[in-house]
């Protein structure tokens, strides 16, 4: 997998969720860095990173992932996950990162699930997974996330309890951005 040069998470030991043949975890050592990497690339407002900056991104947040598998959700309870040494047979096809103080403010940004994955709920899937960890932050004051896609806003309204921004608690509040020096200009279709 390329999870070389990714440390063990803040949170705590990992979790796994099992449901048909996927199962979603947030252990970075399943990770598969050109997957991710991959994603990047296909989005406009991103472009592929070098390794050690994909392994630091990656090392320095909460991720969630949802991996395919020929094991059915009660082999994997029951026994564990067959993990082949070369990675065979584990193909990581959903994807969320939570940058994060671990404390009391989460963003949440680089959603994704592979094309041929899409449709079968494993979005939100991902976003109940990230609403368990979320509800046990005592301190959590809020998570701020941003999407362009009327489908996928409704679906974080409805599995994280999400509300648009003038209508959550920090409304009134002026949101700022700082560009950055990899910053891409955004299509005119946005």
């Amino acid at each position: 997998m390329g999870s070389r040069g990714i440390s063990m998470q803040p949170e705590g030991e990992p979790r796994f969720w099992y449901r048909d043949n996927f199962f979603l975890t947030n252990d970075k050592s399943y990770l598969d860095t050109q997957v991710f990497n991959k994603f990047l690339n296909d989005m406009w407002w991103s472009s592929p990173l070098e390794q050690p900056q994909v392994h630091k991104l990656l090392n320095n947040c909460l991720t969630l992932a949802v991996y395919s598998v020929p094991q059915t959700a009660d082999d994997m309870k029951a026994n564990g996950i067959a993990r082949p040494k070369d990675g065979s047979g584990i193909k990581m096809v959903g994807f969320a990162r939570v940058v994060t103080d671990y404390v009391t403010f989460a963003y949440l940004t680089d959603v994704f699930v592979v094309d041929e994955y899409q449709r079968r709920g494993l979005a939100s899937w991902l976003m109940r997974s990230l609403k368990e960890i979320l509800n046990e932050w005592k301190d959590m004051r809020g998570l701020l996330l941003m999407t362009h896609d009327d489908s996928a806003a409704r679906m974080y309204k409805r599995e994280l309890g999400a509300l648009d921004f003038d209508d959550g608690p920090s409304a009134g509040l002026v949101v700022l951005e700082l560009p950055g020096p990899a910053e891409k200009p955004v299509p005119a279709h946005h």
